[in-house]
């Protein structure tokens, strides 16, 4: 097969569509291998790269101070082999998940600790260049503003000052071995930065511990928030005595049936009950009484209920029941054994407690609304009828 060469001026080739959407596919499952599954743990070794990528940058610049003869070849090497080394460690445990065993998953405090031991021994290494080890510091206290509590971020000033004053003074010991090159002017500039050290570290710790009450502060009210909304639905969604669903969320419920009904073309059914003489309760017995008796039959009736059913409170001593893939006869079915159930809870009257209940099955193309007024025309028939039964509306 011979290939001609686009002409000049014209359209390259188009990239199939398919390719196109492979490739951030491609990135996609890369990103997902490195940084693992589940968001808080891509988000622990997001922060260690962050971390990582820091050690490499420190690393780099420390390299420049071979030029200048500040730092020995062999030292550097050994520290930039270490930190790799601590890294891909620190990698090892978040991106496999043994780090989740820890009450701190991110492991920030030794992270923060070994960055502190790194930056003290590339002060000692580094010679002329030592200053450039204190910028670190600063950071890795700033990171533990992320999940440390402000106690901890204190331990770790204080352990950074620490640090650093046992770094001056091997330093200084390696200056009188000379194993690392001094001048005069070197104690009063390790004294200097110290005093630097001792100001602006625990400024920094106050701002990290600063930001770590206010992620606290934050996530505490978040929670909150995220309860008092569920609170708020659910009272939205169910009726506050029963613990059944309102007739707010049961018309909701209906149209979203219907429509599945509409297009499955599968039956569905509505059973329509009404306490008998539930107004006789609440008028010899008092209102408490009436309410005890709600909840009795809303316990009753929700061993009786299908996953799939829907109970709801419709008003007053009226409940409403949906069944999906349910026709007329199977919920009548339903319906009278609910009834003998009902039948044998304790009276708290006279007479036993009983209801009276229609029942429709919904018809194609009719909208619920009507099938549940079909249910309450067969509920008040069957209650002139004599009450104590389940009527079917053809």
């Amino acid at each position: 097969m011979i290939t001609q060469e686009p002409a000049s001026g014209a359209a390259p080739p188009a990239i199939p569509a398919g390719r196109q959407r492979d490739r951030p596919q491609r990135r996609s499952r890369w990103l997902a291998a490195f940084l693992g599954s589940g968001r808080r743990k891509q988000i622990r070794v997001a922060q260690w790269l962050v971390s990582a990528l820091t050690y490499a940058g420190c690393g780099l610049v420390m390299a420049i101070g071979l030029a200048f003869d500040w730092v020995h070849g062999a030292h550097l090497a050994q520290w930039l082999v270490l930190a790799a080394l601590s890294q891909a460690l620190f990698y090892a445990v978040l991106r496999s998940g043994l780090s989740e065993r820890f009450a701190d998953p991110a492991l920030t405090g030794p992270q923060i600790a070994v960055g502190l031991l790194f930056a003290d021994w590339a002060y000692v290494i580094e010679g002329p260049g030592r200053a450039i080890a204190l910028m670190p510091m600063l950071l890795v206290l700033v990171f533990g503003a992320f999940s440390l509590h402000w106690k901890k971020i204190a331990v770790l000033t204080l352990l950074a000052l620490a640090g650093f004053a046992v770094s001056l003074v091997l330093l200084q010991w390696l200056r009188a071995l000379q194993v690392v090159p001094s001048t005069e002017e070197d104690l009063a500039q390790d004294l200097v930065y110290f005093a630097t050290l001792v100001i602006v570290l625990p400024a920094a710790a106050g701002l990290a511990a600063q930001l770590s009450r206010l992620r606290s502060t934050l996530r505490a009210e978040r929670s909150a928030l995220a309860t008092a909304l569920a609170d708020v639905q659910r009272l939205a969604a169910f009726d506050e005595l029963t613990g059944l669903a309102n007739r707010r969320h049961a018309r909701d419920f209906l149209a979203i049936e219907q429509a599945r009904a509409s297009r499955a073309d599968a039956p569905f059914s509505v059973v329509l009950i009404d306490l008998d003489h539930f107004k006789h309760i609440n008028d010899t017995l008092g209102h408490d009484a009436g309410d005890k008796v709600l909840c009795a039959f809303a316990e009753a009736a929700r061993p009786l209920l299908r996953s799939c059913d829907l109970m709801a409170r419709w008003g007053g001593e009226e409940f409403l029941i949906v069944m999906p893939d349910t026709d007329a006869t199977a919920a009548h079915a339903a319906a009278l054994r609910l009834l003998d159930r009902v039948r044998m809870l304790a009276p708290v009257t006279d007479r036993p407690m009983t209801f009276s209940a229609g029942v429709a099955q919904w018809r194609t193309g009719e909208s619920f609304t009507a099938t549940v007024t079909r249910a309450d025309d067969g509920m008040y028939t069957a209650k002139r009828a004599g009450r104590d039964r389940v009527l079917v509306v053809a």
